[in-house]
């Protein structure tokens, strides 16, 4: 039977153990170096295996660690004579191997290859039945891997082990509360300074430090945004034509109210979107096309998008019937009317190229050139009665709609135990330390056991935050009569 589980977070004891847990993070971090100078041989002996069992095998009771303990440690030979005694080779730490024996069972290996957040509940995995050793299921704990053996943990089991805690609806709907709140008042800022806040939130990802997250997101983001830039460029270089330009300039006259209100250079802006000073130009090749009667607003109007299309195919290649029916002076300004949207589609695909280059965003500065428009699509989130949703999750997730996240914070998935989507724990990185003698897959949690873990020269393979010093005088406590 292992050990009860008390007082394993303590503060106060600040002992370390073999978890991933907020407060032991806390223990490792004040820990300092036990002093031995004030100490008989005995108490540092004592002290020493103290803190090092604390942290090696803590479930095993004294008797059942002194069973398996082994006075013979294994290391590695330099071989090299040639390197000997110079210098370049370092101490081999032989006495960090005392706890070597413990990195052989099946719940040790499941926690250094990061399938579990402690010891113990890899021992819990382990007797529930979700771990098996080379195909078969194994309920021993204790179990001896030997080397090549592969061992496999179900992955709804490392996921809940690995992942953040699971929010309660009440936790997740006050966090889903805030979030509206603060999303609704970024609305209302954007919309009132656009620029101000689009430069504030430029500023923000420039001060993040390289190593935060957030400065790759909006690096990758910024290649995403030129990739879209370039084809979009593209698009439009393709459709910028003679004739779409000329079916535009069709829509704009067959929009008008009546023949009594005239166009204006205004009007014909959206048909040069990118380069709008160009209007004056599409003006012109319409007041000539205006003066052929050709696209009277009693000829274009309620026509369809594929009558205007036929209407702009006459007007840039004359029919056999339309050369028989125009006059000469109707041909000449009609004439004119297509030189000068030649001149304009040219014109107007250099424009098209200028816009786009100079509002690339630049992935060395983090800059993104500023877009007036982009404000109009944020949507304020309506209004969410949460006592009235409280006790009912389903319609609880029909009610958050937020950009990023159209569930109960945390709860995308219910029936599983863990934060989803699935996100790590807090603090996991201090503790993602993988150890030479495992070769561990993430993608399917396997790992194999390649060898028992040994010591080389300024190096040992078992994982431990104490130094040789603390070790040796545990090993000299557990070698009875100079064994």
């Amino acid at each position: 039977m292992p050990k009860k589980a008390v007082l394993l977070k303590s503060l106060t004891r600040g002992r370390i153990r073999t978890s991933f847990n907020k407060y032991n993070l806390f223990n490792i971090y004040k820990k300092s170096n036990p002093d031995f100078k004030t100490k008989s041989l005995y108490q540092q002996k004592w002290n020493a295996k103290q803190e090092t069992r604390a942290y090696h095998g803590e479930y095993l009771t004294e008797g059942r660690w002194s069973s398996l303990f082994q006075p013979k440690l294994e290391s590695v030979a330099q071989l090299d004579a040639s390197l000997r005694g110079d210098g370049k080779v370092k101490d081999t730490p032989f006495l960090s191997q005392t706890y070597a024996v413990l990195e052989k069972r099946l719940d040790f290996a499941l926690f250094r290859a990061m399938f579990a957040s402690s010891v113990r509940q890899a021992r819990q995995f382990i007797l529930h039945g979700n771990v098996t050793v080379n195909g078969l299921k194994i309920r021993h704990p204790g179990y001896i891997l030997k080397p090549g053996d592969l061992f496999h943990v179900r992955p709804d089991k490392v996921l809940e082990a690995l992942g953040a805690r699971k929010p309660s609806l009440s936790e997740a709907l006050k966090v889903d509360k805030t979030q509206i709140i603060l999303w609704n008042k970024h609305v209302k800022e954007a919309k009132e300074n656009p620029r101000k806040v689009w430069d504030n939130k430029l500023n923000k990802h420039k001060n993040l430090p390289e190593a935060n997250p957030k400065k790759e997101s909006i690096t990758t983001f910024i290649e995403k945004y030129n990739t879209k830039m370039e084809k979009n460029e593209h698009d439009e270089l393709k459709s910028c034509t003679p004739k779409n330009m000329l079916i535009k300039l069709l829509k704009v006259q067959a929009s008008r109210k009546d023949e009594a209100t005239p166009l204006t250079k205004k009007d014909f802006e959206g048909v040069v979107e990118k380069s709008p000073e160009l209007s004056h130009d599409v003006y012109k090749c319409y007041d000539a096309l205006e003066k052929s009667k050709e696209i009277s607003l009693e000829k274009l109007q309620g026509k369809s998008v594929k009558e205007l299309n036929n209407v702009a195919e006459g007007l840039l290649s004359f029919t056999s019937e339309m050369k028989e029916k125009l006059s000469d002076n109707s041909k000449v300004l009609i004439r004119s009317g297509m030189k000068q949207l030649s001149d304009l589609t040219k014109a107007y695909s250099e424009s098209i190229r200028t816009f786009y280059e100079t509002n690339k965003a630049s992935a060395e500065t983090n800059y993104i050139p500023f877009d007036p428009k982009w404000s109009n699509n944020l949507r304020y989130h309506e209004k969410v009665e949460f006592e009235s949703i409280a006790e009912d999750e389903k319609l609880a997730s029909e009610s958050i709609n937020l950009p990023w996240q159209k569930h109960v914070y945390g709860r995308q998935d219910p029936r599983k135990p863990y934060f989803t989507p699935w996100k790590p724990r807090q603090f996991l990185a201090p503790f993602a330390v993988l150890p030479h003698h495992l070769e561990i897959s993430f993608k399917t949690c396997h790992a194999v056991y390649l060898r028992d873990p040994v010591a080389r020269p300024g190096h040992s393979e078992v994982i431990s935050p104490f130094d040789d010093t603390v070790h040796e005088r545990a090993y000299m406590y557990y070698v009875r009569k100079g064994k």
